[in-house]
């Protein structure tokens, strides 16, 4: 079954918004992720860092 009225331009139209949000939250996350590997990386080169669970459990 397929739909009957489709009209291509009407929908992309309705989903560059939401396409729009999808790719900010990618972005958001590599952002975030690089700025997790960055302070990993920071952390690795000082020997008496507090492991990554001592600041979960404060």
């Amino acid at each position: 079954m397929s739909a009957s009225n489709t009209n291509i331009e009407k929908q992309a139209k309705r989903h560059r918004g939401p396409l729009i949000g999808i790719a900010f939250a990618l972005a958001w996350a590599a952002v975030l992720f690089v700025g997790f590997l960055i302070w990993t990386a920071y952390q690795s080169d000082n020997p008496a860092a507090q492991s990554p669970a001592a600041y979960v459990s404060e």
